[in-house]
């Protein structure tokens, strides 16, 4: 076995619990590992991936005579999902950008929802946070039969930005299909799928998928109107999700500003001797400073730790 040590925010993993609570999961942002396993729902896959899912009582539906078409032609429409989205970027807690979440679902015309935001790394999927507004016994399912290794809407949201209405997509096999059969026993019949993506190298990505219970309610001419609200949202949800990982990986692997301007320095291809000389310290200084910073982060050497820095936005590259 491995004595390495792993980062904070990077380890790899082989176990899933899935967390379904309302209030503060206590570990968001690191990834488990195989002996954190307390959760009553858990799963063991190649890809390892944890889940922490908020969950409360669906949005509220549309009137059965309503199209999607009727509900974005209000002039309203728009200005309520910017002021949900608005709120999000300075909520304190998850509870409270949850609670922001089934507001906007409600708004955009949506009867369930998901959002997930997910780590991919060498196109595999390491890591996974959901928000649900539908049935959680959905995700109890999904994470337990091991449903997001072939999880076609994941797969779209890996390397396209684009909104898609779901039925877009083609599905290739029957794990696809699978996967889709329970989407839709979760009110998920009808749905559009909007990526969020942001971050050097695109590995931190999020999905905000929106699901009716009708079927073809979002293939309608309201889509356009609606897909330009939905990525409001999706983006200001992914961006505080970006922002909290942040400052858990700054507050549990205690990196302060002066390593950050090392890291920022090394990021730029500076030698040890060149950032000495910037500095007025030793070369010895420098090289003994980032070993201490690598260890706190739990990684092997200085571009592991610029890496890891760029990908979790404490530094630009």
């Amino acid at each position: 076995m491995s004595n390495a040590k792993k980062s904070p925010a990077a380890a790899s993993v082989s176990a899933s619990p899935c967390t379904l609570t309302n209030g503060e999961s206590s570990n968001v942002g690191e990834r488990t590992t195989p002996s954190d396993s307390s959760s009553p729902c858990s799963t063991s896959s190649s890809s390892g991936m944890q889940k922490h899912c908020g969950t409360s009582n669906p949005p509220t539906a549309p009137s059965p005579a309503e199209t999607l078409l009727t509900r974005v032609a209000d002039e309203r429409y728009p200005a309520r999902v910017a002021t949900i989205a608005a709120q999000i970027t300075a909520a304190n807690d998850q509870p409270t950008v949850h609670t922001l979440f089934l507001e906007g679902v409600t708004a955009l015309g949506a009867t369930s929802a998901v959002f997930v935001s997910f780590v991919r790394d060498d196109g595999d999927l390491a890591a996974c946070r959901f928000m649900l507004a539908c049935d959680p016994a959905w995700a109890r399912i999904y994470v337990q039969e091991g449903h997001f290794v072939h999880d076609p809407w994941l797969a779209y949201a890996a390397h396209h930005s684009e909104p898609i209405v779901a039925s877009a997509l083609n599905l290739l096999d029957n794990d696809h299909r699978r996967v889709i059969d329970l989407a839709a026993r979760a009110g998920f019949v009808s749905a559009v799928l909007v990526p969020a993506h942001s971050g050097a190298g695109h590995s931190r990505i999020s999905l905000l998928c929106l699901g009716s219970a009708t079927p073809g309610y979002f293939e309608d001419a309201g889509l356009p109107r609606l897909r330009v609200s939905a990525r409001m949202l999706a983006l200001e949800l992914h961006d505080w999700w970006l922002a909290r990982i942040r400052r858990d990986l700054i507050a549990k692997a205690r990196i302060t500003p002066a390593d950050l301007v090392l890291l920022q320095h090394e990021c730029q291809g500076h030698s040890s001797k060149k950032i000495a000389n910037e500095m007025q310290v030793s070369k010895s200084s420098i090289n003994s400073r980032f070993q201490r910073m690598n260890a706190k982060l739990g990684v092997g050497n200085r571009r592991m730790a610029v890496q890891l820095a760029v990908e979790f936005g404490l530094i630009l590259k």
